[in-house]
C-alpha cells in the first residue's frame, strides 16, 4: 500500500471499470475516505482510454454503485493536461482533496501518479500497491466481485476465457502458464458487473469477437 492521504480526505476514484479500480474503491471506503466521484478518461470515439469500454457502460456502473461519474476527454498526448483540468473541475464541484488509484506494481505508473498529484496539490492513495497479484485477484473473488474478461491478448491467453467471469480457475491458469493474473502486462482487461456496493448487477450478453 502506498498512501499520503488521511482519514476524511474527499477523493475521486480513478475509474477504469475493471477489477483493480473497483477493489480500490472498496478498500478506500473501508479507510473512511469520502468518495466524491469516479473519474474516467475517455477518447473522442466514446470509449474509455484504459479498457476500451463504451462510456454508457461506465455510467451504468456508476448508477448501480450510486456514485457520480465524471469523464474527461483526452488523447494520449494530452493526458497530463486532461488530468490537471479534471482535478481542477473536481475541486470546484466536490471539493476533492485526493485521488485513489488501482495500480499494483508498475513503477512508472506510481511515479506518474506522484508527479501529477504533487502538481495538482492533492493527496494520493494506492490501496493495492505491492500486493501480490494472486492476492489481488483472490481478494476480489473473496469479496464477491464479479468481473468479466472483456479483452485478451490472444498471443498470451486462450480465447476460451474471453467473455468468462474471472474465477479461481482463471487465476490458476495464469499462474500455470506464467502470465499476470491481474493483466499487468496487458494480458487481459476486465469489466466489473456485480459485487459489494452494486445496487443491481449490470445486464450483459456476449457478442462477436473483434
Amino acid at each position: 500500500m502506498l498512501i499520503n492521504s488521511k482519514t476524511g480526505d474527499k477523493v475521486f476514484i480513478s475509474w477504469s471499470g475493471g477489477k483493480d479500480s473497483y477493489l480500490s474503491l472498496l478498500m478506500a471506503k473501508e479507510k473512511d475516505l469520502q468518495i466524491a466521484c469516479l473519474l474516467s478518461f475517455v477518447g473522442s470515439d466514446g470509449f474509455s482510454r484504459s479498457h476500451g469500454l463504451k462510456n454508457n457502460i461506465l455510467y451504468e456502473q456508476a448508477n448501480s454503485l450510486g456514485i457520480h461519474l465524471e469523464i474527461e476527454e483526452v488523447t494520449w498526448e494530452s493526458y497530463e493536461e486532461g488530468f490537471e483540468n479534471a482535478v481542477k473541475r473536481l475541486k470546484d464541484i466536490y471539493g476533492i482533496t485526493g485521488g485513489v488509484f488501482g495500480d499494483i506494481n508498475l513503477k512508472e505508473h506510481r511515479e506518474w501518479i506522484e508527479k501529477m498529484s504533487d502538481r495538482c496539490n492533492i493527496s494520493y492513495n494506492l490501496p493495492l500497491w505491492m500486493m501480490e497479484e494472486r492476492d489481488v485477484s483472490d481478494e476480489l473473488i473473496r469479496r464477491g466481485g464479479k468481473t468479466l474478461l472483456v479483452s485478451i491478448r490472444n498471443d498470451l491467453v486462450d480465447e476460451k476465457w474471453l467473455g468468462k467471469v474471472m474465477d479461481p480457475g482463471y487465476v490458476e491458469y495464469c499462474e500455470k502458464i506464467g502470465i499476470s493474473p491481474c493483466g499487468e502486462n496487458g494480458e487481459a482487461h476486465t469489466l466489473v458487473v456485480d459485487g459489494p456496493m452494486f445496487k443491481y448487477p449490470l445486464p450483459f450478453k456476449t457478442g462477436d469477437i473483434k
